[in-house]
Parts: structure tokens; sequence; C-alpha cells
């Protein structure tokens, strides 16, 4: 599990634990956590990889 998806669950455990879990955040954290693609990837292709395009 690479540095990048870790954090994405230490952020959707977090929001869990916190009852947070109807957010926009909490959606695309669970989602990067589990390895599925970014459902909020970027508008700008000037920007880096979402993480989705990097983890495959």
């Amino acid at each position: 599990m690479s540095t990048e998806i870790r954090n994405w669950d230490l952020v959707a455990k977090a929001m869990e634990a916190a009852g947070s879990t109807s957010s926009q955040m909490y959606i695309r954290a669970k989602a990067l956590a589990e390895g599925k693609p970014d459902p909020m990837p970027t508008s700008f292709p000037q920007a880096p990889h979402s993480i989705s395009a990097v983890a495959g």
C-alpha cells in the first residue's frame, strides 16, 4: 500500500469515527483508500495527475 493510499485510508477512518460520511471529501477518501478511481478528478489539465491515475 502506497503512502498516499494509506493517508486516504486514515482520512476515511477519521471521518467515519466522527460520523462525517455524507461529504464529498469522505466519498473521495473512501474511494481512493479502496483503490477505486478518483470520483473528483482535477479539472485543470496542467495540474498533477490524480492519485487514481498513479495507483493503477
